[in-house]
């Protein structure tokens, strides 16, 4: 990587990262965290990853990604507070995504690509429903499609499924896992914490993912163009 790619990009991916772990930490120690504290230790997370996908690639793709981060990290900050509203704005951020994908969808998919996509979206909106039943915690049934589509496009698009897709996956299982626990519990439950950290750790593997192949895109149509 260049010497102005890493003063410029990785601070912002590493301290994301540093975040990140810290917010897991509290989580699992159950330190008590004022609540401005705790907004900010919510939405820096996410928001310094928009920042570093929109310095790592310039471009309409990034910018829905950036916009997927973003509203990603404003809903984790207003959960505690307007959890209603905060889910409107989660799905906002994952329709972002899933515009980003359906225009990177593949033309010809495979077996395992038809059948992962068809899971996904089929699946997704039943355990969103089971788990907010379970728990008596009233989710609309557009946050199920809203997610089972963001994570079957992810699945579908020509992004690597080992990382995109993958990706896709976790953030499937953090959403999920995000319905129940109930906020008073939030912060004596393993649930939370394993939550956060799929929902983390997927949006970190899917931007990263996304990111680099759009580089390596470019990279490879400029090799191209510069050998014709």
């Amino acid at each position: 990587m260049p010497r102005r790619a890493l003063v410029e990009r990785r601070p912002w991916l590493l301290t994301s990262l540093a975040l990140a772990l810290g917010h897991a930490w509290f989580l699992v120690s159950r330190t008590p965290v004022p609540g401005v504290y705790w907004m900010a230790l919510e939405a820096l997370p996410l928001g310094l990853l928009a920042v570093y996908a929109l310095l790592r690639h310039k471009g309409r793709d990034t910018q829905l990604l950036a916009a997927m981060l973003g509203f990603e990290a404003l809903a984790g900050a207003l959960t505690g507070f307007y959890p209603g509203f905060a889910r409107i704005v989660l799905m906002l951020g994952w329709f972002a995504g899933l515009s980003l994908f359906l225009s990177h969808r593949s033309d010809d998919p495979d077996i395992n690509r038809r059948i992962g996509t068809a899971g996904l979206f089929l699946l997704t909106p039943l355990l969103c429903y089971f788990a907010a039943s379970r728990v008596g915690v009233p989710v609309p049934l557009f946050y199920g499609l809203a997610l089972g589509g963001l994570a079957a496009s992810a699945w579908m698009s020509t992004f690597a499924q080992s990382r995109v897709g993958v990706g896709g996956v976790l953030i499937v299982v953090g959403g999920v896992l995000q319905i129940t626990v109930p906020e008073y519990l939030a912060g004596e439950s393993p649930q939370a914490v394993i939550a956060w950290l799929a929902l983390y750790f997927g949006n970190l593997v899917l931007a990263t993912g996304v990111t680099g192949e759009l580089r390596q895109r470019e990279e490879i149509a400029r090799v191209d163009w510069d050998d014709f």
